[in-house]
């Protein structure tokens, strides 16, 4: 590809094609202009566009904070000391002040 798919005028067009659809796909943008995909992704990182996981929130329920307690209460009441080495966490949360869990999975 020639140096110049990356003009002005095509970065232009490239970062107006992500703000008119932000949703977009960069292969889907590289068709559409007809220059690679790593030129896309070079003007992106240029203007200091990122991607972005959409992120699922739920909101904590009154008999959460008993349920917790009851799991960390019989957690701490089993009888082999190894037990906890055997579970695997797989779903990381972080809990808000206001209620909220964002669960990163």
């Amino acid at each position: 590809r020639p140096k110049s798919a990356t003009n002005d005028d095509m970065i232009l067009d490239v970062l107006l094609s992500f703000q008119e659809n932000p949703h977009t796909s960069v292969p889907r943008t590289a068709q559409t202009h007809d220059i690679s995909q790593g030129s896309i992704l070079n003007i992106l990182k240029k203007h200091k566009y990122h991607p972005y996981k959409i992120v699922i929130i739920q909101e904590l329920m009154e008999d959460d904070f008993d349920r917790r307690i009851q799991f960390c209460e019989e957690m701490m009441n089993r009888t082999d000391d190894n037990f906890l080495n055997f579970i695997v966490f797989s779903d990381e949360a972080v809990f808000q002040i206001n209620g909220s869990v964002n669960r990163h999975n």
